[in-house]
């Protein structure tokens, strides 16, 4: 601290002096990466009293003297003050020359100093870790960690001055100055982030977004980590408010305009401000620079491998430093108007793109290698001389290096077409070489194959031939036959087109008799012979020849000729008639037939007689008799010299059996039923002749006079019934027995019938028992469905209490049934209801009670938290049996009704379980076999007493807050409900209903909560 002052500079020669001030202000840092602005004014007015000073130097050069060398600690220690782009040029300036090593100790000098400022800092704070956060109009003070912010808004010119924070004994400051620049000028914006974010950068100047244009640069870092806005040619209407957004976080620097400033610097000043952001994500750095522009860029090159290139960029201010990059990495930097890239001898290392960079300056190349492609001469050569054999069924592969850069295009071409990829040829393309693999090679395969390369810098060809080895083709053409003989048989061919690509070591001659399809081997020639003679023959047979060459990969397929006689030709006989089966007994059977009408040249030797049993396709010559009741039939086949010929066709079937004779005339037709559609017949079988198969019945109307079958096929019983016929119309009926002798004479029968039912008494029944039938309640359906019998059919008619019915039912009658339907039903409804029937020979009815209600409801409660129910019977309980009654109980603070017990013949029920001081209602309903009755509810609700239970064997307790109390029921044998479990008011009982036989008791069973001792009581009896 000791060392803020105010600091001057005299320089004097003998032509004058000059004189510079400044003032230095110290301060303490809370990291290792704070830079007060006095340290950058510091540097910024050094950097303009040198200048002046060459420019002095320059204009008025005084004597030389010599100069003492500068020492390392001395270098050191001006480094440590300069901005880093300025490092080369001091060295250079105080004739230092070891640079490289300057900078690794500059480098290592400034990590330990950094350690030592952050770690005593870090201890200095320890102990005031603190989350202070407030604000007070503009300004706000926040707190991360160990880090203390002041964030000011809005800032201006009224802002500028020393800020301190203290922590403890301790007191930081800083001082925040405005940033000015002068007209005209270029203006740069640069955030330094300390993490990476995903969030886009947003820069905003009065309130709009700032996309990159001529004016505006906006420019990212590689890392992400370093956001610049370069405003070019700043005018005043450009001052203001800059702001970057990046998510959630910001950070707002102001822009000035220095009238004050002579315009006259034409960019030679360099002016620098870092200022902290609002936010913690980094600092903000606002510069006014020395630019150039690009006066000669750079555009991409191609070069062969090995030969020599550069690129260069021309800049028109020799003073901006330019930075070489390829790939963006850095590899050069250097000073001047004219920058090159010289490369001797290009290899594979230098290609890529190079980027030259300089303030306000860049410009863009990218570098490769084009060679065109090459295959070595001598595979070329090889390819050439030896073709690339194969043989047939396998895979052949050729595969070619070349070298070329750019990767050329790749094209194969077969016989000048090109290839491409299908199920059996692939193509593989690599950097250095290309592979054709054509899988289950063919002879046709075979052929002149090219490889073409091509790319921007050239072609390459590369020609060869495929040879796949296969068997031979067949020999060529028609057999020539030079001579047909009894005794040879020559015959002449032609070699085949394609040998396979090996040479043919022979041919193989085979031959079959015509007709057969057994071949058999009778020769074998040389190559060189195309010709052979078979003296090996029968006069007049016929023959078939084919004819294989053969190499050393297989034998071709056959060469065949058609059939050749030797000598005059003799042909088997043609074929005989149909056989005529006649004379059949159970083990023999005549066959007749007639002669070939073609003996095919010579007379016929014989017949062969063929039988074969009926479905079998297996024909055996006949040697001995027949099988009794099997079925066979024939064919006859001649035979001559030349041998048998075609069989004929086969004869009908026959049964090897004695003959059967025709059955006798059928006994006792009758007719057994009939109806106003059918008539049912019966008859007994003949007692003459065999026994018959079956019948054939016949009939006729009675005015008509042609008779009719009934059936299309015989009818194998002794009864029919003929349908379909008209009513009350007469029919005629005829009837004979058939067998395999033959059809019987027919039986009439005489005096015909009637098709109508014959006269009977009618019958009614039910459907089912009608106890499952629906529940009947007002507003539901009532169906009652009857169905019934009658000859003929009655007349139905249904009656109310004896009364027909009003006309609001629906009643759907038919033949044998008839339905009554009331779809929403009434309680006028009930009553009882009469179906009756009627036809020519009397009446019959059958009466359907839906019940009637109970009456006189009356509850009485005899045992506490038990109520007794009395009724009168309904007046249908004496006339029908499977009446009874249906209970129901509802709280009187609920519209639900739960069933007590659904089966009780009695007038009284016992419901126990009831809570006392509690309100019922209770409902009785009758029902039966049809439905249920109106339900019969009491009038009032029935109010249980609020009297305690009873402890142990008729002992009265008093039951304690919150008690548990149980009721058990325990009913006699023969009760078939289950228990119900109800709550009361603090504890549950359980409620047990069911039917109760009569003369047995019931019991109840009263637990209470705390209790080990039950007490039973007895309620009764049922009735």
């Amino acid at each position: 601290m000791e060392d803020a002052d105010v600091y001057k500079c005299i320089v004097s020669n003998d032509h004058g002096e000059a004189v510079y001030s400044m003032s230095l202000i110290v301060t303490e840092s809370m990291s290792s990466t704070f830079t007060f602005p006095c340290v950058h004014k510091l540097i910024t007015d050094l950097s303009k009293f040198f200048a002046l000073l060459n420019l002095m130097s320059r204009s008025t050069p005084a004597p030389k003297e010599e100069k003492k060398p500068i020492t390392e600690e001395e270098m050191l220690k001006i480094l440590s003050g300069a901005d880093k782009k300025d490092y080369e040029r001091i060295c250079a300036e105080h004739g230092f020359t070891d640079f490289r090593g300057i900078l690794k100790k500059l480098k290592e000098m400034k990590k330990k100093g950094d350690e030592e400022v952050l770690v005593s800092n870090i201890i200095a704070l320890r102990h005031f870790l603190l989350r202070i956060q407030y604000s007070l109009g503009k300004y706000e003070l926040k707190q991360m960690g160990t880090k203390f912010m002041l964030c000011i808004s809005s800032v201006s010119l009224k802002d500028s001055g020393s800020y301190s924070l203290k922590v403890g004994e301790k007191t930081l400051s800083a001082r925040l100055n405005p940033v000015r620049v002068t007209e005209r000028q270029t203006a740069i914006f640069e955030v330094r982030l300390s993490k990476k974010t995903n969030k886009p950068p947003v820069w905003k100047f009065g309130g709009k977004e700032l996309k990159r244009d001529e004016k505006f640069d906006v420019v990212v870092s590689e890392d992400g980590l370093t956001h610049t806005l370069k405003i070019k040619d700043v005018r005043p209407s450009e001052t203001g408010d800059y702001t970057l957004s990046l998510g959630d976080l910001t950070s707002t620097s102001p822009l000035f305009i220095d009238s004050k400033r002579s315009c006259n610097t034409k960019g030679s000043d360099s002016y620098s401000q870092k200022i902290h952001s609002n936010e913690p994500f980094g600092w903000l750095s606002v510069f006014s620079e020395r630019f150039a522009t690009v006066k000669s860029g750079m555009s991409d090159i191609q070069c062969p491998t090995d030969s020599s290139s550069e690129l260069c960029v021309v800049l028109n201010d020799e003073k901006v430093d330019g930075v070489w990059l390829k790939d963006g990495k850095e590899v050069l930097v250097k000073q001047g108007a004219v920058h090159k890239l010289i490369f001797n001898k290009v290899g594979e290392e230098h290609e890529g793109k190079y980027t030259f960079r300089a303030k306000g300056a860049e410009s863009e190349a990218v570098l490769s290698i084009a060679d065109p492609p090459a295959i070595d001469p001598t595979m070329l050569e090889v390819l050439a001389s030896n073709p690339v054999t194969v043989k047939a069924g396998q895979t052949a592969i050729i595969k070619i290096p070349f070298k070329g850069k750019p990767v050329p295009r790749v094209t194969w071409y077969k016989d000048g077409i090109e290839v491409t990829g299908d199920a059996r040829i692939t193509l593989e393309r690599e950097a250095d070489s290309t592979t054709l693999a054509l899988a289950k090679c063919v002879r046709e395969d075979s052929g002149a194959i090219m490889l073409r390369l091509k790319s921007d810098c050239g072609t390459a060809i590369a020609n060869m031939h495929l040879n796949v080895l296969d068997r031979p083709k067949p020999p060529q053409g028609k057999v020539e036959f030079l001579e047909r003989t009894g005794r040879c048989i020559k015959m002449k061919w032609k070699a085949p087109r394609d040998n396979g690509g090996k040479q043919v070591t022979s041919f193989v001659i085979e031959r079959c008799m015509a007709g057969k399809k057994s071949w058999i081997k009778v020769g074998e020639v040389d190559p060189s012979t195309t010709f052979f003679s078979n003296d090996k023959v029968e006069e007049g047979k016929a023959y078939q020849y084919r004819i294989r060459a053969v190499n050393s990969e297989g034998v071709s397929d056959p060469l065949e000729t058609e059939e050749v006689c030797a000598g005059e030709p003799i042909e088997p006989p043609g074929t005989t008639s149909q056989p005529q089966i006649t004379d059949v007994t159970k083990d023999t059977a005549m066959v007749t037939w007639s002669p070939p009408a073609q003996d095919g040249g010579a007379p016929v030797l014989g017949y062969i007689i063929e039988r074969r049993k009926k479905g079998s396709n297996m024909w055996v010559p006949v040697m001995d008799g027949l099988v009794e009741d099997m079925e066979y039939e024939f064919r006859v086949v001649s035979v001559n010299r030349a041998g048998p010929g075609v069989p004929s066709s086969s004869s009908n079937s026959v049964l090897a059996k004695d003959p059967v004779r025709a059955p006798g005339l059928v006994k006792d037709l009758h007719v057994t039923d009939s109806s106003s559609s059918s008539i049912s017949l019966g008859w007994c079988p003949p007692q003459q002749g065999d026994e018959p198969s079956g019948y054939i019945l016949e009939m006729r109307l009675d005015d008509a006079k042609d008779w009719s079958k009934c059936t299309k096929i015989p009818i194998a019983g002794t009864s029919y019934t003929v349908g379909g016929l008209q009513d009350r119309m007469k029919y005629f009926f005829r009837i004979r027995a058939v067998n395999e002798g033959g059809v019987g004479e027919p039986v009439a029968l005489e005096q015909g019938a009637l098709a109508m039912p014959p006269p009977g008494e009618h019958r009614l029944g039910i459907a089912g028992p009608l106890s499952d039938a629906l529940l009947v309640r007002a507003g539901t359906a009532l169906c009652i469905h009857v169905t019934f019998t009658g000859s003929p059919p009655p007349v139905v008619t249904w009656l109310k209490n004896g009364i027909p019915t009003t006309g609001r039912e629906t009643i759907i009658k038919g033949k044998e049934h008839s339905q009554f339907l009331i779809s929403s039903s009434q309680r006028s409804d009930s009553g009882m209801y009469r179906i009756g029937l009627r036809n020519d020979y009397g009446e019959v009815h059958y009466d359907v009670n839906v019940p009637r209600p109970p009456m006189n409801l009356r509850p009485v409660e005899e045992v506490p938290g038990v109520v007794t129910l009395h009724w009168d019977h309904t007046p249908d309980l004496a006339d029908d049996e499977h009446t009874h009654y249906i209970v129901l109980k509802r709280d009187s603070s609920t519209a639900t009704w739960f069933t007590a017990t659904e089966r009780v013949f009695s007038s009284k029920y016992t419901i126990g379980g009831l809570l006392p001081g509690r309100k019922y209602y209770f409902r009785v309903i009758a029902r039966n076999h049809v439905g249920d009755s109106d339900p019969l509810d009491s009038k009032e609700p029935f109010s249980i007493a609020k009297e305690k239970g009873l402890l142990g064997h008729g002992s009265p307790f008093h039951e304690a807050p919150g008690a548990l109390l149980i009721v058990l029921r325990l009913m006699p044998e023969g009760v078939r409900n289950c228990a119900v479990i109800e709550s009361t008011e603090s504890g549950d009982h359980v409620q047990f209903t069911g039917e109760y036989p009569a003369g047995k008791k019931f019991h109840e069973l009263t637990y209470c909560k705390g209790s080990t001792a039950p007490h039973l009581n007895s309620l009764g009896s049922s009735e």
